[in-house]
């Protein structure tokens, strides 16, 4: 059984996290694993998950990456093709699971697998505690996943190729918004600029994440917006997506997070939030921030992630689910304080 921390000889509870050359030497000593990482991936996770398989490869072990929700269909990234979706029934044999860009409670459908694993890796940029794992790295400064990815792959003398680079690259301009948010810093723009190197089409790149959607898709999001809800004078707001909606307009519910950049846009906008029920009962809340601690907001209510962009999974009525949590943000973004929640 894994432990939430490490144990000396004498089986004593440490809660430390392990250093990066730790998780470096970790994976040069052991040769199978299986990397997985959150549910609705995003390019970050995504870009994580193939460049750290990639680079695995390269050094001779095996590898397989595997994820309980679908890829989306608007990237074509090399690599993309390898990554098993299995939805139900995951197992990890004799494999060490390495989880990327989130802790492994987040893994979605599945978690479990994951949690019983015998041997557990965990790489993530998001704030939090450790966690479960024998070896865990947690580093809330980086910008994004890939960016930890990229300097384990320099640590363990991987050669870069464009693969790898797309892979990294891609992962890098999602969480940074194409380099527009608050987490683009000169070395982020330096390991970009190093990736461009390998012949990467960063044009393609930023297209299919930010201006690439099917017709479905933009039929959705006309109808959501003209549903638009605001509180606090346009400071907070919200949508509502409904899985009846999703099947109307053709659109996979569990690839659609990036939802909640559209309801940023407004001008007023402190705190954006979506609700998107993307299986009867199961809702997922994307929250977004100029400057609220949207990520203790998201802790709060049982999710995560950063300060400014975070997220939670809630059972329950669409209806019922929104109502609470818009109470519970609005409260929040006039006193700083989060009133209690019960689901």
């Amino acid at each position: 059984m894994l432990c939430s921390g490490r144990c000396n000889r004498q089986g004593v509870m440490m809660v430390v996290m392990n250093s990066l050359q730790e998780v470096v030497q970790y994976l040069k000593d052991e040769d199978d694993f299986i990397i997985v990482g959150h549910e609705s991936p995003d390019p970050d996770c995504l870009g994580a998950m193939l460049g750290l398989y990639f680079g695995l490869t390269q050094l001779g072990k095996e590898c397989r990456v595997v994820s309980g929700d679908p890829v989306p269909q608007d990237l074509s990234w090399p690599g993309l093709e390898l990554i098993e979706h299995i939805p139900a029934g995951f197992t990890a044999g004799d494999s060490c699971v390495i989880v990327v860009d989130c802790e492994p409670e987040r893994t979605g459908s599945i978690k479990e697998g994951v949690k019983s694993a015998k041997r557990l890796v965990n790489i993530d940029h998001h704030q939090r505690g450790r966690g479960i794992g024998d070896i865990v790295y947690v580093e809330p400064s980086e910008a994004a996943a890939c960016t930890i990815i990229y300097r384990i792959l320099h640590e363990l003398e991987v050669s870069f190729d464009q693969k790898i680079a797309t892979a990294i690259y891609g992962g890098i301009v999602g969480d940074t918004g194409g380099f527009r948010h608050a987490n683009t810093t000169s070395e982020v723009l330096f390991m970009a600029g190093e990736l461009l190197n390998f012949g990467i089409d960063p044009a393609a790149i930023a297209r299919e994440i930010f201006s690439s959607q099917p017709l479905g898709f933009l039929r959705l999001l006309g109808a959501a917006l003209s549903r638009l809800q605001t509180a606090q004078d346009g400071k907070l707001v919200w949508m509502t997506v409904s899985f009846d909606q999703f099947s109307e307009f053709g659109v996979d519910p569990k690839n659609s997070d990036h939802l909640v950049s559209f309801a940023r846009m407004l001008d007023t906008a402190e705190i954006a939030m979506v609700f998107r029920e993307v299986s009867p009962g199961e809702i997922r809340i994307g929250l977004r921030a100029n400057h609220a601690d949207v990520g203790s907001l998201a802790r709060h209510i049982g999710g995560g992630g950063h300060k400014l962009a975070s997220g939670a999974t809630v059972l329950g009525d669409l209806h019922t689910v929104s109502s609470k949590v818009v109470q519970i943000a609005e409260h929040f973004l006039v006193t700083g304080e989060l009133h209690e929640w019960h689901n």
